[in-house]
Order: structure tokens, then sequence, then C-alpha cells
């Protein structure tokens, strides 16, 4: 699929220099947690993907000034990616909704056609290749339903039609505690990349980055909710639940026409708790 002419883009202006995260590991993520995590040297130096040690997440600045979303999952198992890549593209569509009921529309439908641009073609590959229904026809309808200034009940209803749909497509994946657990610790790691992004000097400069990090939130509480139901990982998603609920301290009003610049350092923390709190699922 491509953009129609009519749907207009997200600008998204991002720094140029890559960046280099590292997988967080438990004793890192307990003194993330309980210090401000610039200060833990979790920014490293500017390198190359080919430099990139083992176990490091590398978040390149890719088309459209992206990095956060496509870059999160690079170097993951297939099936982690496959699980991520579906929830990733729910937040987007969650984001946009957001956005339109702010009366954002324009904004709203750029970015729930923002997906398209990035993964959406290595996502359809994956749902084929696993005899999944395409989502791409609930998607446009998302979107088209926006673009038509759709009562927001009928905007919403179209996105929860989305929502079964990538239901169905992640019940396909794998069926395993491991993959769903570190595609969850991957989302919340995405959303604090996403926050970080959107702030500069203290101030929101990309409300894209900033709706899209609230939106992988609350995508990861309720993939950990669902996780919870599982008894062979209940605890570690009891846990992990708990830390997402500190998230909220990151945001303001999402509704109010200025959005608020918190610290951080907050998600980058929540992000090494969940991490850590799901490190024993097995």
């Amino acid at each position: 699929m491509t953009f129609p002419p009519s749907m207009p883009r997200p600008t998204r202006p991002r720094p140029v220099a890559p960046r280099l995260w590292t997988g967080i590991a438990a004793g890192s993520a307990i003194a993330l947690a309980t210090a401000p995590a610039l200060a833990q040297g979790l920014v490293a130096p500017p390198a190359t993907p080919e430099k990139a040690a083992p176990g490091m997440v590398w978040l390149a600045q890719a088309e459209g000034g992206e990095g956060g979303e496509a870059g999160a999952i690079a170097g993951a198992d297939a099936n982690v990616a496959y699980l991520a890549q579906l929830a990733i593209v729910e937040g987007h569509l969650v984001a946009a909704l957001d956005l339109y009921r702010k009366g954002m529309v324009d904004e709203a439908v750029g970015l729930s056609w923002h997906p398209e641009a990035e993964m959406m073609e290595e996502v359809r590959a994956n749902l084929a290749a696993r005899g999944v229904p395409d989502v791409t026809p609930a998607m446009a309808a998302f979107s088209a339903a926006m673009e038509a200034k759709a009562p927001l009940a009928e905007v919403e209803t179209a996105l929860a039609a989305v929502q079964t749909a990538f239901a169905t497509a992640a019940a396909a994946g794998p069926d395993d505690l491991r993959a769903r657990a570190d595609a969850l610790a991957l989302l919340v790691r995405a959303a604090a990349h996403e926050y970080d992004e959107s702030i500069e000097n203290t101030r929101v400069t990309d409300p894209y980055a900033y709706h899209e990090a609230a939106a992988f939130v609350m995508v990861a509480r309720r993939q950990a909710e669902a996780l919870a139901t599982d008894p062979a990982a209940a605890a570690q998603a009891s846990k992990a639940l708990a830390a997402l609920q500190d998230a909220g301290e990151a945001f303001g009003d999402l509704s109010a026409p200025t959005l608020e610049a918190r610290d951080p350092a907050i998600l980058l923390a929540v992000a090494a708790r969940v991490e850590l709190a799901l490190s024993s699922v097995r």
C-alpha cells in the first residue's frame, strides 16, 4: 500500500545522531530504578550497527526520522519481533485516536498511516507466513473514518475492529511466554525512547512521539494484564504492571492543548523495572 495523495504524513524532526541503547541487565535495572536514567550511562556514544554488541538494541534513524519503533525490534528473535511489531502498530493507531479526540484530524490521519511507511510490508509478510488475514483493510477503514470526520463513536468502533484483527494475529503467534514477555519489554522500551525523543529543552517538541509513548504504555498495560492471567507468569506480570502504573507520572493531561514535559528518566526507569520483572519468565 502507498500513501494516498490526500493522506497527510506527520513531519517528525528528530536528531540525526544515532543512539545505541543497551539491553538492561538485572543489576543495571535495579540501579536505574533508583537513580536518574541518564546518569547510569544508558545513552552510549554514537556507534554503528555493525559494532553493536550482543544484547544491544539499535535505534537507528529510519526513513522519516524514525527509529524508536522500527529500530526497537532490530536483532530480536523472529517470534518476539512479530509480537512487538503488532503491538507497536496498534500503539500508533491508539495514539491517532487520541489526536482525533482532541480535534487534530489531519494529524490523526497522518499518524494512522505512519506504520505503513515503516513496517507494514514486513508485518504483512509475517501474517501471510502464519496464514493470518491481512490487517491492512481494517487499518485503512479506521483511517478513512477519521479522514471523513466521522463521529467519535464510529471511529472508536473502527479502532476496536482493528484491535480485534490484531488480537487474532497475535494469537497466531508463538505460544511462548518468554516471547510474549520479551515483546512486552521491547514495547515499553520503545515507549521510553519515543518519550525521550519528544522532549527538547524541557518542552514537548514532538507531539506525535509523545502521544505514541503514552499509547505504547497503554497497550503494554493490556498485554501485561493478559500475561498475568497465566499462572506461570502471573507473579512476574503483576510486578510489571506495578511498574507500568508509575508510567503515568511521565504524562500530564493528554487532552490538554499543551502537553507537559516531564523527566524522560521516569519511563526509562519503568522500562528497566519491567524488563527486570519479566526476566524470570520461562
